[in-house]
């Protein structure tokens, strides 16, 4: 990037910044607004949606339906889009924590989540230095109870039910984390994350990187 885009690009941003701070609007009022405007003749652009707070919703959807779906992408709270767009995508909840816990100092952070980078899902079963256990995919709420044996554990074979009990234990990592990241999160095999990102988010926002989607049907 030549210095002269450089310094355009940061005054567009101090410029938007200062009209937010002027007129009391959040980031996704001032863009909702403006892309109403713009793109009040036309259909399936994407107008961002805010939630009553003023900030954006984890989840954004656009277009017109194919196939039964819609290209959806994930977005932070206050900054914008992370994730996206694709027609595979479920949920942010997950995209959403992690980038949360990505942009937090070492101190500052719990266990890092895992998510399925396809879907945007949380992995069935997450883990950390020590412990494994199981939670509700949607919303990473725990399942059942924690167990010993942490992400250095194989733990490919093990499933939740309903309840968060687990059933097997051995085997390697093929569907979570740990590794090189095909379509995932720096460690993840296959398909999730643990860091930097292959069809997800770096952390600059967002996702990916800040906005890169798969485009497919």
């Amino acid at each position: 990037m030549t210095r002269i885009n450089f310094i355009t690009l940061a005054t567009c941003a101090l410029v938007g910044y200062v009209l937010c701070a002027s007129t009391g609007e959040t980031d996704c009022q001032r863009r909702r607004r403006t892309e109403q405007s713009a793109t009040s003749n036309l259909t399936g652009l994407l107008v961002p949606e805010c939630d009553e707070h003023g900030n954006y919703k984890p989840i954004q959807c656009f277009g017109e339906t194919v196939q039964g779906r819609r290209f959806c992408a994930c977005y932070d709270s206050e900054f914008g889009q992370i994730k996206g767009p694709s027609r595979n995508l479920r949920s942010c909840n997950c995209i959403v924590a992690y980038h949360e816990w990505e942009h937090k100092s070492p101190e500052e952070r719990g266990s890092e989540p895992h998510c399925n980078t396809t879907s945007g899902e949380y992995n069935p079963v997450q883990c950390n230095s020590t412990d494994h256990w199981c939670v509700d995919t949607d919303s990473g709420r725990l399942l059942g109870e924690k167990m010993n044996g942490g992400c250095s554990t194989d733990l490919s074979t093990m499933s939740c039910a309903i309840d968060g009990t687990h059933h097997g234990h051995h085997g390697s990592h093929s569907d979570s984390h740990h590794g090189s990241h095909g379509d995932s999160h720096h460690g993840a095999h296959g398909d999730s994350h643990h860091g930097a990102h292959g069809d997800s988010h770096t952390g600059t926002s967002h996702q990916d990187s800040s906005s890169h989607g798969d485009h497919s049907a």
